[in-house]
């Protein structure tokens, strides 16, 4: 099972355009309005489209829930 078969659930981190500027939570650097960024809906957390903040924490996330997909969690 692949994570694009895997179940989506509202508070699952996503990549989302933004309605309002604002600062990527580990680099700082500013995002514009409908700039890409990767968002935490539980803490709120944005991150820009950078190999090492949202391009990362992307890839985190996918591995993780791969990973709970393929051990049925």
């Amino acid at each position: 099972m692949s994570y694009r078969s895997r179940r989506s659930f509202p508070q699952d981190p996503r990549w989302i355009e933004l309605r309002y500027a604002c600062d990527c939570a580990r680099c700082g650097a500013p995002i514009p309005v409908r700039g890409r960024a990767f968002y935490y809906p539980n803490t709120r957390t944005v991150f820009c489209s950078g190999a090492n903040c949202g391009q990362q924490e992307s890839r985190d996330f996918g591995a993780a829930a791969a990973d709970e997909a393929m051990l049925g969690g």
